[in-house]
């Protein structure tokens, strides 16, 4: 299983055990940053279930700037309901979407996922994590040090993360931040598989 999330829909459906490994991130090409060029990033396939929606009604509110990379079906409502802080940037390459993550202010991650590997990148940079408190994310961020959760999937419930995000943003330690990344990178994941491999 990828994460515990899905260790215990493994349990629930199949009634099996299994083991946890997280899928490899490649860390060792972001590079840890705490300057930042004071805009908010979003990385996602623009799909419903994402929840982009959530924060494009939230930064809409507050006027703060939101840089969203990525493509989907949900592009063009996506666009519709945004204000002029907001920016689509579509499709870039790995080595600009780089760029992006180690210079925004924060991460954004409004949706649940199985595990979560662009917040994780995020982190890999230095860069604190907003997200809901569902799924692989709550394996992956620790609360207060790597990020803030939102609990309910509600623009008021996100916006009081933002707020706890803002209110700790001095105190965040960005090498910190990068170092708890470390534990998701290619070479952890070729040990969980070696160990699990051996075993058998």
């Amino acid at each position: 299983a990828n994460s515990k999330t899905v260790q215990d829909r493994i349990r629930k459906y199949y009634r099996e055990e299994s083991t946890v490994i997280h899928p490899p991130v490649d860390i060792e090409r972001f590079t840890p940053h705490k300057k930042n060029e004071g805009y908010f990033l979003i990385v996602s396939q623009l799909s419903k279930y994402k929840r982009i929606d959530l924060a494009v009604e939230l930064f809409n509110r507050i006027g703060k700037r939101l840089v969203i990379i990525g493509q989907g079906p949900d592009e063009g409502r996506l666009k519709r309901m945004a204000a002029n802080n907001i920016d689509f940037l579509g499709y870039k390459s790995d080595e600009v979407t780089k760029e992006y993550f180690e210079n925004c202010r924060a991460f954004i991650f409004p949706g649940e996922d199985d595990f979560g590997i662009a917040p994780v990148e995020a982190m890999a940079c230095g860069k604190p994590v907003l997200g809901y408190r569902k799924g692989g994310l709550t394996e992956t961020m620790i609360e207060g040090v790597t990020g803030e959760f939102f609990n309910e999937a509600t623009v008021e419930s996100m916006e009081a993360g933002l707020t706890q995000l803002l209110i700790h943003e001095k105190t965040y330690d960005h090498e910190g931040i990068a170092k708890h990344a470390q534990q998701f990178s290619e070479k952890a994941f070729r040990k969980a598989m070696k160990e699990v491999i051996e075993g058998v």
